[in-house]
């Protein structure tokens, strides 16, 4: 009696029981066109990880996605009159699904872009771009994978 008043009480404030809802996926390592040696396995492992908490994953079966990581940017986004004090990195991403039988059925290309302070030395400022890459590797599959989710259920 309780659990039913809990799950009447949770439907109606809006909660929903999680599912993996949708077909289910593969995901193949991202072509890296960049200098950045490590960014592809980033954005790769990002978009990995972002299907898997879906529940969509699979190894053998479904459409495949295909990611490109086609450039990535760092330059100063705010300044004092002693330097830079803080950085952004953009990061400019294709995301294709191809079917089993080898047609593109779905194609989308974003920019992202993630903030970074400058560290104490050059090393800590480069482990602050490093950490803003995988922040923003992992918030650029979550969006890439909504956006292909609404595409889907619009057709």
């Amino acid at each position: 009696m309780k659990r039913a008043l809990v799950l009447v009480l949770a439907a109606g404030c809006g909660y929903t029981m999680a599912r993996g809802g949708g077909s289910p996926l593969r995901v193949s390592p991202f072509r890296n066109s960049t200098a950045q040696v490590e960014a592809g396995g980033l954005f790769a492992s990002a978009l990995r990880e972002e299907v898997e908490a879906r529940g969509r994953l699979s190894e053998s079966e479904g459409p495949t996605l295909q990611g490109e990581l086609l450039a990535v940017r760092s330059g100063p986004s705010a300044t004092n009159a002693a330097g830079a004090l803080a950085f952004r990195v953009d990061a400019d991403v294709l995301l294709r699904v191809v079917e089993p039988q080898g047609a593109v059925s779905y194609e989308d290309r974003g920019t992202f872009s993630e903030d970074y302070l400058v560290g104490v030395d050059v090393l800590g400022t480069e482990a602050n771009r490093r950490a803003a890459l995988r922040r923003l590797a992992k918030a650029a599959s979550r969006d890439l994978i909504e956006r292909y989710e609404i595409a889907r259920r619009m057709r």
